[in-house]
């Protein structure tokens, strides 16, 4: 049993201590994921947490917050990420492959189905210009959020919700963020894209290629 740092992705500072299981020359990688599992076992906090690289696969984070957190190049496949608070948590180039992220889509179907076709084919197009605001919610702040999006291109009926998961999902998406560009905005883009077009394929909607746009 060792103790481990994590610290705070902002300040630099030490955010826990976590004890774990293994020998001192053990990756980084394989320390990180073990210390996270502690983390949510013991209730110590990951929002904002450095957690950039961390071994996680097949780590139960179901509920977990890790908003602000960075999970940059984590490696979470297989991950449970069912109802995890991951607003403006860095998934850049984080491996998700088989990752549990059903919440957020199912969550971002729902908000679409009640949208309508239409609607849901230029969210797509939005997406792909990057003229998406996921960071601002509230009619008074102009909304560009996933609903404000929809609403301001003639969308109603559209359940609103700050906290909603597909909300949450859109947060780090800025304006900019075009789908084959680099970095958290960029990420979410792409599989927001991607979630949409499986959406459209499930309702017979057909949706045109994207010559640029990137897959993953």
């Amino acid at each position: 049993m060792i103790k481990f740092d994590v610290k705070n992705c902002f300040s630099g500072e030490v955010q826990f201590t976590a004890k774990i299981d293994c020998a001192d020359d053990t990756p980084i990688s394989i320390k990180l994921g073990l210390a996270v599992k502690w983390a949510i076992k013991t209730g110590a906090d990951l929002a904002g947490a450095d957690l950039a690289g961390a071994g996680l696969a097949g780590a139960d984070l179901a509920g977990a917050n890790l908003a602000r957190a960075n999970l940059a190049d984590a490696y979470l496949a297989g991950a449970d990420l069912a109802g995890a608070d991951l607003a403006r948590a860095n998934l850049a180039d984080a491996y998700l492959a088989g990752a549990n992220l059903r919440s957020f889509k199912a969550d971002m179907w729902m908000t679409l189905t009640q949208a309508g076709a239409p609607h849901v084919i230029d969210l797509i197009a939005k997406l792909r210009a990057g003229e998406v605001d996921g960071s601002t919610y509230g009619e008074e702040n102009g909304c560009a959020c996933l609903v404000g999006t929809l609403e301001k291109h003639g969308a109603t009926g559209v359940d609103r919700g700050a906290s909603n998961p597909a909300e949450r999902w859109f947060a780090p998406i800025k304006p900019g963020d075009v789908p084959n560009g680099e970095g958290e905005g960029p990420f979410r883009a792409r599989l927001a894209i991607e979630w949409a077009e499986e959406w459209c394929a499930a309702n017979g909607v057909t949706v045109s290629p994207h010559p640029d746009e990137a897959k993953g």
